[in-house]
């Protein structure tokens, strides 16, 4: 039978937030063996004002695919046990403060002297080191501080941050890259690594950020915010950027430069305009903004999202149609590769989850699992994998030390 992409790699998850969560995810959804530790009482307990619809749909969305075992940490019995279980895996994936893991006695150098080959992935906000290492943050607080956040929204106003997580979501997926790489090292010359994972600055080198950056980079330009379908070099063309509503929705457009007039006009069947004086140049077509916007609307007016999809596709115009939730999971294209995964959760019931990011030609994909109830594989994982007899099982559930889910 064809081993999964990492088949044989045990990883323990010692993330809260998202980008570590989300690396470990990763690792799980390839088949690595993923335990999760969690503290006993439920979170919402410990963590009252945390929403719990908001918790459970995050958990339900970055724990699929992995165990989960209990150990109250702030107990001698629970650090020792946490020490056997680290010293068992090739990867630990942790996204505490700096200099926790180590009060914890599962510090890096710690765990080496003992197993030389163990991979640790430290995500954090900051970094391991420098002045801000210990500071709290959330997305927004990435977002202001890579310089994301001053070219976006409009020029007369306050900037602006994009939606969702973005920033963590890189972060973890650089991390999930990075712990790869340092396997695959660690395969090859016995010695694992310690990864230094800060959200900010990989939010700093989003690829985005970079390409946004170049006018700063190459010429010193500043990145100042602009008018909406408008280019501060007057390179684009205004009346054909962005999202356009059609016969049945939205679509969206992001013409590469005047380039792309030709395709534009060919594609709204209106060679002419490119003979028309008021259309000639990038700056006239910029100054006539208003009268072409209204060719283009009216062409769009008379169609469906998808007949403007095709259309753009064969003019070379880079566009398409804007899809709601429901339609991207009933998308034909998605339904034919197998992206979306349905899976029956014990407690919400079925829910169709993502997929992998990249296949691989030989390796099958993991056979999916929901999210597990904290402590579900407490028993199993202690008893079996670190020797714990039933009667010290029975007193570390008593104890509060541990449950069993």
């Amino acid at each position: 039978m064809p081993q999964l992409a990492l088949d044989n790699v045990r990883a323990l998850d010692l993330t809260n937030g998202i980008a570590g969560g989300y690396c470990a995810k990763m690792l799980a959804d390839y088949g690595a063996e993923v335990i999760r530790v969690e503290p006993p009482a439920p979170a919402a307990e410990k963590y009252p004002d945390i929403d719990r619809a908001a918790r459970a749909a995050l958990n339900l969305h970055l724990n699929t695919n992995r165990k989960s075992v209990t150990l109250d940490l702030e107990m001698e019995r629970g650090r020792e046990l946490l020490f056997d279980l680290a010293t068992r895996c090739d990867v630990i994936v942790e996204s505490m403060r700096p200099g926790t893991v180590e009060g914890l006695g599962i510090g890096y150098e710690t765990l080496a002297e003992r197993r030389p080959q163990i991979v640790m992935t430290s995500v954090t906000p900051f970094g391991q080191t420098g002045p801000y290492r210990h500071w709290s943050y959330t997305e927004l607080t990435l977002f202001a501080m890579t310089g994301a956040m001053h070219r976006e929204g409009l020029p007369n106003r306050n900037p602006l941050k994009y939606g969702g997580e973005i920033a963590q979501y890189f972060g973890g997926t650089a991390a999930a890259a990075a712990t790869m790489s340092a396997l695959v090292g660690a395969a090859m010359t016995g010695l694992g690594d310690w990864i230094d994972i800060s959200i900010l600055e990989c939010m700093a080198g989003h690829p985005h950020q970079i390409g946004r950056r170049a006018p700063f980079a190459y010429s010193g330009e500043p990145d100042l915010r602009i008018e909406p379908r408008t280019s501060s070099a007057g390179g684009r063309e205004p009346y054909a950027v962005g999202t356009f509503r059609c016969k049945d929705g939205y679509v969206s457009f992001l013409p590469l430069g005047p380039r792309m007039w030709p395709n534009i006009a060919h594609m709204i069947d209106r060679p002419d305009l490119m003979s028309d004086q008021r259309f000639l140049s990038p700056q006239d077509r910029t100054d006539s903004r208003a009268e072409l916007e209204s060719v283009f609307q009216a062409w769009l007016d008379q169609r469906t999202r998808m007949e403007v999809f095709d259309a753009a596709q064969r003019a070379g115009l880079p566009g398409g149609p804007v899809l709601e939730a429901l339609e991207v999971v009933d998308n034909e294209h998605f339904r034919e590769r197998g992206y979306f995964q349905k899976m029956d959760h014990p407690d919400y019931g079925a829910l169709h989850y993502t997929g992998l990011p990249f296949t691989l030609s030989d390796a099958p994909r993991s056979q999916p699992s929901p999210a597990p109830r904290a402590g579900a594989h407490s028993r199993r994982i202690l008893t079996g994998m670190l020797g714990v007899s039933e009667n010290e099982m029975t007193a570390l559930i008593d104890q509060g030390i541990t449950s069993d889910g």
